[in-house]
């Protein structure tokens, strides 16, 4: 069997289990089907996007020798290769501020709920890891806080929890 062919029996296959997935979740409540059903999609449309680029396009172009080694890339990295140091042993110190960054989240989605505490979160972990100036660092807080309320509160239509907020928020609609 030719590597096209397995590589397209693989896809049948990838889209066959999907095509069962989105029967399966048909006979779920309209609430239960909503993340099985997209995703099922999701991945037939990525399966057959596979198809089409590995069947139409030249074999020359998906050919990839793994064997052949270039020796002048060998010599390259062999003299770029830095000796490397020991391990670092993790101390407690470390381990009890790990804890403490997992307490903070949580505290902060049971306070605020999980949308100001996805914000606060995250802007706060840059700016004390100095990872990105303020600027980008505010920049890429908000992009994911949108992100998230697009994925859940739009898209999935799923309320968020509010937190201790919850009595300023009026959830009837």
């Amino acid at each position: 069997m030719s590597r096209i062919a397995q590589e397209n029996f693989i896809c049948a296959a990838l889209l066959a289990l999907f095509t069962a997935v989105i029967w399966m979740s048909l006979d779920f409540g309209p609430r239960a089907r909503m993340i099985p059903l997209p995703l099922a999609v999701f991945g037939i449309v990525l399966t057959l996007i596979q198809v089409a680029w590995q069947n139409l396009r030249s074999t020359d172009d998906l050919q990839i020798d793994m064997i052949t080694v270039d020796p002048l890339a060998v010599a390259a990295e062999a003299k770029a290769e830095v000796r490397e140091e020991p391990r670092k042993r993790v101390t407690w110190h470390e381990e009890v501020g790990a804890f403490g960054i997992v307490v903070a989240l949580v505290a902060l989605i049971f306070t605020l709920g999980i949308l100001p505490a996805v914000f606060l979160f995250t802007g706060g972990y840059f700016a004390l890891t100095r990872e990105y100036s303020w600027r980008a660092s505010l920049i890429y807080t908000s992009i994911l806080t949108v992100a998230v309320y697009l994925l859940f509160v739009v898209a999935l239509q799923i309320h968020p929890y509010y937190g201790l907020l919850a009595p300023f928020f009026d959830q009837t609609g």
